[in-house]
């Protein structure tokens, strides 16, 4: 099948995951067990994309080396692949950092949302986590790629803007801004954030938003407000991401017992990918612009 042409040459995927368990198994307890996806997989016919950057999952616990793994496969694939990693700041050494970062890592990921399954974590409890990770990751000049609520966003702006410059901070998924919260005054200040060039923002996890919504078109019609005030605040900030492989979302898994998120292979949802690349297009139709999101914004961060 033809690569898609609507996006540019060298575009970038931000944001997807890779889940190897035979290989290398989930570790417990965990929120879910997704079933395999393996880097030969992702569809980049479909996306058009052969820059990738592969995301850390929850699920996948602490240790690198699954993440690793995936970026020694660049080659293989044909594809220029970047990692966000789970750091653990209290047992990593900086010698281990220098080695994740020569193999491809470019920053690490705090998921942070808790989608109705444990405690959620308050503003000041992230805010501390975005602080340790800032304080040995500067001198790498890496990214802090972090899944929150926008309220934890805006209570996090003033340390924002007093962090390290050399620290990137990016925001998955819309700063986790659902429908509806692009009213709010927290929603106002992650602009700032924006328009400051204080954070970046991945244009992706469109219908972990729109959810309940509709899909595809209609889904995309709920979050368009907050994509184009994210996209008009700030055209250098934002990226492309898919969330490929599309794990299921939070509300299935509400009721589940610890051992039934254990045992419980769950499959993959469908989502229309291309259909949501065709809505951002539709949506910016400034062609520098358009090569920022997909190229040269994805390429300054984690190239």
């Amino acid at each position: 099948m033809p690569r898609n042409r609507l996006v540019p040459e060298g575009a970038w995927d931000t944001h997807i995951h890779v889940f190897d368990p035979a290989n290398f198994p989930f570790p417990a307890p965990r929120s879910y067990t997704p079933k395999p996806a393996q880097i030969s997989e992702y569809p980049s016919d479909v996306t058009g994309c052969t820059g990738v950057v592969v995301v850390h999952a929850s699920v996948q616990g602490s240790s690198p080396a699954a993440l690793v793994d995936t970026l020694s496969k660049a080659k293989a694939t044909g594809l220029t692949l970047r990692g966000l990693a789970t750091i653990d700041v209290n047992s990593i050494t900086d010698d281990e950092l220098d080695a994740l970062h020569a193999a491809g890592v470019r920053g690490a990921r705090l998921h942070e949302m808790s989608w109705g399954h444990g405690q959620q974590s308050g503003g000041q409890q992230i805010a501390q986590k975005v602080q340790a990770l800032a304080n040995r990751l500067a001198r790498l000049g890496w990214a802090i790629g972090t899944f929150c609520p926008i309220q934890a966003w805006a209570s996090m702006a003033d340390m924002i803007r007093k962090m390290d410059p050399r620290i990137q901070m990016v925001a998955d998924h819309f700063g986790g801004t659902f429908p509806g919260e692009e009213k709010t005054p927290e929603f106002q200040t992650f602009l700032e954030l924006i328009r400051e060039k204080r954070v970046h923002v991945k244009v992706s996890g469109f219908e972990r938003l729109y959810h309940g919504h509709g899909s595809g078109r209609q889904g995309m019609k709920a979050i368009e407000p907050i994509a184009k005030a994210v996209i008009e605040a700030g055209p250098d900030q934002i990226v492309f991401g898919t969330d490929w492989p599309h794990t299921q979302l939070g509300v299935s898994r509400k009721g589940k017992t610890d051992q039934q998120r254990l045992d419980d292979v769950e499959e993959f949802r469908e989502v229309p990918d291309l259909e949501h690349i065709q809505v951002l297009r539709e949506w910016i139709t400034d062609d520098a612009v358009w090569q920022k999101m997909f190229v040269t914004n994805p390429q300054r961060l984690f190239a």
